[in-house]
């Protein structure tokens, strides 16, 4: 029997599931489980949910808002989280005891600390939590948005005022038993990320810039939260993400590599002995975006390989480091740009979110080998869910995905994902590429896959084939393919896409004439800069993209990116920020071109958007701007969700000549 049509209406119901986390021993996993989107006027929601045992995962906060960030205790009888319960959008300290059935009392409000709580580590005796907060008015970071924690006051003033060197984020100690909290980070350095073990030092990707452009140049440091001090233990070639420290306080690790967005590195492992200064980088065939110590020195890691995810274990091995991989496959462990996993520390339990084309987002959990028995398979049973909130939706993915791998001009082999009808009938299908956002980010197997929640799954339905291509500057592929397009923006990822155009052609799959391009964010600067600089594609729609480096550089909130993608000077008028903005292209531009963008975006403000349009208005070259109210990098309200979809299906139909008829 034929799975029943997928609507837009029916994406926008996806439960959103995030924040794994398992406890120390595995026996509790947790996850934060999202409500679909909200309608116009609403506020998000969402809950925490937790498995104990071999139950399903079940409710433990409930509220008006929206619940992040779950941290277990060490002994598993107590819940530290984030909630923007009392005002949407600033999120608070809140802990809850947990009890064997899985019932919790009324969550207990920290009150003291000040500003947004971004993230959680118990003391090990659970004493005390370390809790990384940004200050309210602080920008929230493209991976969240792109907008700002806007406080009450802010909102009701008829005016706003912007300074330099504002919006810190600070490290706090909370006493658990009398609430009181003191910063224990040093002033004049901002907080982006931290690791701790528990008990001693604490390792800190710091910046003396607060603002965003900030992260860009960020440091490692060791921080004495008893003496407030901070030293710099490593200044990096490019940007860091997830520190964490050994159990023992001896070693750091860390991950470095060429990054466009804060939280969505995936790079080298990167490992610091305290004592003596060494850094050894194991090799690695993944790029890694997340690890932790295990409490025998192994470290927990997971990440990307191409268009697959992978996540295992480093152990000592004499002295080397040898990989020991728990699973590989072509389903997501995470969700898109974000691959996520958790492990207990006796390393036997990792719990992550996994999903695939046809496979809606899940909290599951793999069982693996004792360490001492690294090279035994894991269960035989493999991955085990413990919700099923999207069970709706499973197995009806209008669409069969596939590996597609294709060479590019200058010989280097490209990889991608492709998705073509279930019931396909047509000899030469029309095609629409999906440019992912980043750019230093990969298309994996998602279930609501495309540019924007699912377009490419409608996309496929209509009876296009979709090409969802990690050109070069991809993740994935190691260190040297991930900075490839680093001075070249524009040039020779452009390129990958159009030979990965020309592959699908050649074989007679695609027809030429009815060829488009999609998608966000950097992924909508090349749907914009494929429609004025390439004969391929027939039709555009960016959405959320920048048009205009040099604008984009004086009011984008990440303004050091384009400094360092770019490798130019914003002010020299020979240089690529005006050669290589869409914008200065316009005149002869006359591919039809959708674009898609919420007003309150940050990262890509409106502006930019509105400069293509008029260019593209004034010389004549059919165009529409739809500017989505109150939204900020991506859009979330469900009619936004909904119209979004609607626009991309509608221009495709009418310029690719699709049958929306299925």
């Amino acid at each position: 029997m034929p799975s029943p049509t997928l609507t837009p209406e029916d994406l926008a119901t996806i439960r959103v599931v995030t924040d794994p986390q398992v406890s120390d021993d595995g026996t509790i996993r947790a996850a934060v489980v999202h409500a679909p989107a909200p309608a116009r006027g609403e506020s998000p929601r969402s809950e925490i949910r937790v498995a104990r045992g071999d139950e399903a995962a079940r409710p433990v906060t409930s509220g008006p808002g929206v619940d992040l960030t779950p941290r277990i205790s060490p002994t598993g009888r107590r819940l530290a989280f984030a909630s923007d319960r009392e005002r949407p959008g600033l999120w608070r300290l809140y802990a809850v005891p947990l009890d064997d059935t899985g019932s919790s009392a009324e969550p207990r409000k920290f009150a003291a600390l000040p500003g947004v709580v971004e993230d959680i580590a118990w003391a090990e005796d659970e004493s005390a939590l370390l809790v990384c907060t940004a200050d309210d008015g602080s920008d929230t970071g493209n991976a969240r948005g792109g907008t700002r924690f806007v406080p009450a006051d802010e909102e009701e003033a008829p005016w706003t005022v912007r300074r330099p060197a504002t919006g810190w984020r600070r490290l706090y100690r909370v006493d658990l038993a009398s609430g009181a909290a003191v910063q224990v980070s040093p002033d004049g350095l901002t907080v982006w990320e931290f690791g701790w073990a528990g008990h001693g030092p604490v390792a800190a990707v710091v910046s003396a810039d607060p603002g965003e452009s900030g992260w860009y140049d960020a440091e490692l440091a060791v921080m004495d939260i008893e003496s407030r001090t901070a030293r710099t233990v490593h200044t990096p070639t490019y940007q860091l993400q997830s520190p964490v420290v050994s159990e023992d306080a001896r070693t750091l690790a860390f991950i470095e590599a060429p990054q466009s967005d804060r939280a969505l590195l995936a790079g080298d492992i990167v490992v610091l002995d305290l004592e003596t200064g060494s850094i050894v980088r194991p090799r690695h065939e993944a790029d890694v975006a997340r690890l932790r110590w295990t409490r025998d020195g192994r470290l927990f890691w997971v990440g990307v390989a191409s268009v697959e995810t992978a996540c295992g274990f480093l152990r000592r091995d004499a002295d080397a480091w040898r990989v020991d991989e728990c699973w590989r496959g072509r389903a997501t462990l995470g969700r898109a740009y974000q691959v996520r996993a958790d492990c207990s520390r006796g390393g036997g339990t990792i719990v992550a979110v996994r999903q695939g084309h046809d496979q809606p987002p899940e909290l599951q959990e793999l069982k693996v080998p004792a360490a001492d028995r690294p090279d035994t398979e894991p269960s035989a049973a493999g991955w085990r869910p413990l919700t099923e909130v999207n069970a709706a939706l499973a197995g009806r993915a209008p669409a069969r995905e596939t590996v597609h791998r294709w060479k590019a001009v200058d010989g280097t082999e490209i990889h991608g994902l492709l998705l073509l009808p279930t019931d396909r009938t047509a000899s030469a299908l029309p095609l629409v590429v999906v440019a992912h956002g980043g750019p230093t980010n990969a298309v994996t197997s998602i279930y609501a896959q495309g540019a924007h929640r699912g377009d490419a799954l409608l996309l496929a339905q209509a009876g296009c084939a979709v090409l969802l291509p990690n050109p070069r500057g991809s993740i994935g592929r190691g260190r040297e393919f991930m900075a490839a397009n680093i001075g070249d923006l524009g040039g020779g990822d452009l390129a990958d896409l159009e030979a990965g155009v020309a592959s699908l052609v050649a074989t007679g799959l695609v027809d030429p004439g009815r060829v488009g391009i999609t998608g966000l964010s950097y992924g909508g600067f090349m749907s914009a800069w494929a429609a004025v600089r390439s004969e391929v594609f027939a039709a555009s729609v960016p959405i959320s993209g920048l048009m205009n480096w040099l604008s984009f550089h004086n009011t984008s909130n990440v303004g050091r990116f384009d400094e360092i993608f770019l490798d130019g000077d914003p002010y020299d008028p020979a240089g690529p920020y005006l050669d290589r903005s869409p914008v200065m292209y316009v005149r002869e531009c006359r591919t039809p071109t959708l674009l898609l963008h919420g007003d309150l975006d940050l990262a890509c403000p409106l502006g930019q958007a509105q400069e293509f349009y008029q260019g593209l208005a004034a010389a004549g070259c059919e165009t529409e701007l739809v500017a989505y109210k109150g939204a900020g990098h991506g859009m979330s309200e469900r009619e936004h969700v909904i119209d979004v979809s609607r626009r991309i299906i509608g221009w495709f139909t009418r310029h690719l000549n699709l049958d929306t008829t299925h």
